[in-house]
């Protein structure tokens, strides 16, 4: 299975849909008093536990649902979209039974595992300490043998379900001078009713009202040995690492939840107003689609059994940090009626930090992050673009090109750059390798590539060269519009010399082209904004208006009445031969003129939508590969600059927001094409590209802003993804107006 495919959200699964009807008609109604009053909601416990939600990871053997994370994460969600209370009551509880699952014995796993599936034991997890948070490893508790009996000794602080519930999975050192400290802890199954187990007092919080958060004291409380998970010491701290694992995929799909309520209060609030939906609704909307993404790569991947500390991390990192600017401006565009409490906003103000900081801090997290990037990768291309589930032919045919960059675009596109040379070169290999033709039907010597691995393909180009992948882009909407709107006489003239290269496309989008029509001509007049790559185009599919409506024809640059202006002089993608394209009186036959339906908001305008964003990616990742290899090789007050905290914050926000860019244009890149995913996806990741270069100059201090190094050229080119083919306002302000028109406000866009 594909690590980057299009997310399908299990919304199918009969416990999902349970659990939204559940949260719709019980929890939504009683939510805001109960949180209000702070009361511990025992009636919405009960009806979670009918439902089977305290075992909901625990197997069907042991009388559990035995749902994959994947599922479980989409359950965490839909409590959180009622209410973010109730998910603490199941994670606590969830984390414990899965140590007892994962690491317990035999006898242990059929004398706990039943009791949690019912909720009969309700789990908690006593991890933190006054002086131990994030940090386990500087816990303090200790747990002495005596006989057949341990006796725990310390504080817990910060304890969900300390109070409610009565099975804790707790970490205590067992031998306090073992080095490291982690291989002197051992983690046990305390119940309540063992003597010198006390709940000294309940903790007041910001949000996260209703559920318990409790200190506990452990005055030499009696344990059996028993009890000791996994029935032997030492393991402990891995015991319970594994299951943040899971935790972080728990805390970003809270994240998730809480966001969408935030997102669907909004958006009822404008529609109530009759407000024009401002741009932050199409911001809003992008990072829960990015969260939601994130979220379910992560889970997918600990389901099939792969390590992914780092991605699950990342997961929570962007999704609670999306939910807190979710939450952030939903407040405001309720304007003076958010803070007030009769409304729900203020509570999700109020619940976001939590997620922020609960399974570790964020800053603690992306230390994290950056030092699994340096171990994983170290200098090494390619970080985070695994195409491992990708089929045989595909992942074939993405390393031809990926080795086509590094081996002759990488070692030229400086010089080119620097000339401001077209890559003609360049361009017909790609032809060779039938890159040019990459989307088309292979009845015309294409490839018949679907939109994803085309992406792909865009991606890995524009790693080393943008200026190679925006040419790429041009030819293949020319190629896609005429396959898809040309009669077939046009097919068969035009496309099998574009896959071949002996004849490249370009596009120009409504510049203002008018058409008249006489007989069975058209006259073009106008004149058009920079067109990429007209400077070397023999084919340019020109957008007019008519009367009648929008008209496509093929243009060839040399006929009479067009003039191509010289290429403008841009900021960045040099080379690339944008012009001006000047219309007097051209007359263009209906040889010439698409006759089939191009809708300018569909197939042509969203693929070179798709184009950018995959651009975009690729820029980013090749700032991001630079980055990670300098900060190792460059040293610092005796030390690489990448065990500096600053640099690696600096990596670890890169590297998470390159994924969630990937993430979204290839969801963007389903065989549909949705409008709205696409423009999501266009937005994030050419705002993605100017912000992981400009990132990536920090790290590489003076050198990043000399053209010795490419960091330079990455942040000139991202320049343009901005503007391209339509400038990110415009872009925001349609896809907002997208979604308030969207039955649901896209619900099942950003969903699905």
């Amino acid at each position: 299975m594909d690590p980057y495919c299009s997310i399908c959200s299990p919304m199918d699964h009969p416990v999902v849909g349970a659990v939204r009807e559940f949260v719709d008609s019980e929890v939504r109604p009683v939510a805001a008093a109960l949180e209000h009053a702070d009361a511990y909601p025992h009636d919405l416990v009960t009806r979670m536990g009918e439902l089977g939600l305290f075992g909901a990871l625990v197997p069907a053997v042991y009388g559990g649902l035995g749902l994959d994370v994947t599922t479980y994460a989409r359950v965490i969600e839909e409590l959180c979209r009622g209410w973010m209370s109730l998910a603490g009551v199941i994670n606590s509880h969830t984390m414990a039974a899965l140590i007892v699952l994962t690491h317990g014995t035999d006898a242990q796993r059929q004398r706990f595992l039943p009791r949690f599936a019912r909720g009969q034991a309700r789990g908690g997890l006593a991890l933190t300490e006054p002086h131990a948070g994030t940090d386990v490893q500087a816990i303090r508790t200790v747990a002495t043998r005596r006989g057949d009996d341990y006796l725990i000794t310390g504080t817990k602080l910060f304890i969900t379900n300390a109070r409610e519930g009565n099975t804790l999975a707790l970490l205590a050192l067992t031998d306090p001078k073992a080095e490291p400290r982690h291989r002197g802890m051992s983690c046990f199954i305390v119940e309540k009713g063992h003597p010198g187990f006390r709940v000294v007092k309940s903790i007041a919080k910001l949000g996260y009202k209703g559920v318990d958060t409790a200190e506990l004291v452990f005055d030499e409380c009696v344990v059996p040995a028993a009890n000791l998970v996994g029935g032997l010491e030492g393991r402990g701290f891995k015991h319970v690492m594994s299951g943040l694992e899971a935790g972080r995929i728990n805390i970003a799909a809270r994240a998730v939840g809480v966001a969408q309520a935030a997102y669907d209060d909004t958006l009822a609030h404008l529609r109530e107003i009759g407000a024009e939906p401002p741009p932050a609704l199409a911001d809003m909307a992008t990072k829960l689609r990015g969260a939601r993404l994130l979220t379910s790569w992560a889970a997918a991947m600990k389901d099939r059994g792969e390590r992914c500390d780092l991605e699950a991390g990342m997961a929570k990192l962007f999704a609670s940090e999306s939910a807190q600017e979710v939450a952030v401006e939903a407040l405001r565009l309720h304007g003076s009626a958010g803070a007030l409490a009769a409304l729900n906003v203020e509570r999700y103000y109020r619940d976001t930090p939590l997620m922020i900081i609960g399974e570790g801090t964020n800053e603690i997290q992306r230390t994290i992050i950056a030092r699994s990037l340096l171990e994983r990768y170290g200098e090494r291309f390619g970080a985070l673009t695994s195409r491992e589930g990708e089929s045989a032919d595909v992942r074939q045919l993405v390393l031809a090109v990926r080795q086509f960059v590094d081996k002759q675009v990488v070692p030229a596109a400086q010089d080119l750059d620097i000339a401001h040379a077209h890559p003609v070169g360049l361009v017909a290999r790609l032809a060779e390798l039938g890159i040019l033709g990459s989307r088309v039907d292979p009845r015309y010597g294409g490839l018949g590539l679907d939109s994803r691995t085309a992406a792909m393909i865009v991606e890995e180009l524009a790693r080393g060269s943008a200026t190679l992948a925006a040419i790429v882009v041009a030819h293949s909407a020319a190629t896609h519009a005429i396959e898809r709107a040309a009669s077939a006489e046009q097919r068969e003239r035009l496309l099998p010399p574009m896959t071949r290269g002996e004849s490249v496309g370009a596009v120009a989008f409504g510049g203002g082209i008018r058409a008249t029509r006489s007989g069975d001509e058209w006259t073009l007049e106008g004149e058009t904004p920079p067109v990429d790559h007209a400077a070397h185009a023999t084919v340019v599919l020109v957008e007019a208006t008519s009367p009648d409506g929008p008209v496509w024809c093929l243009v060839d640059p040399k006929m009479a009445g067009v003039r191509v202006d010289p290429p403008v002089t841009m900021l960045g993608l040099r080379g690339l031969g944008a012009c001006r394209i000047h219309f007097d009186r051209c007359r263009v036959s209906s040889r010439n003129r698409l006759g089939g339906v191009v809708g300018r908001d569909h197939d042509v305008l969203a693929l070179v939508r798709l184009g950018v964003a995959a651009t975009g990616v690729g820029l980013a990742q090749a700032a991001f590969e630079s980055a990670l290899r300098y900060a190792q090789q460059r040293t610092t007050f005796g030390k690489p600059i990448a065990q500096h905290q600053a640099i690696q914050l600096a990596l670890a926000g890169m590297a998470t927001k390159v994924t969630a860019a990937r993430l979204l244009a290839y969801d963007a890149a389903a065989d549909d094409l949705d409008d709205t995913r696409v423009l999501i996806a266009k937005v994030y990741a050419s705002e993605v590209a100017y912000e992981v270069t400009l990132d990536s100059m920090r790290v590489h201090g003076g050198y990043g802003y000399t053209s010795e190094f490419p960091v330079e050229r990455y942040y000139r080119d991202a320049a343009h993804l901005a503007s391209s083919p339509t400038t990110n306002a415009a872009d925001r302000a349609e896809l907002a107006r997208r979604l308030r028109s969207l039955e649901g406000g896209g619900q099942r866009i950003l969903e699905r």
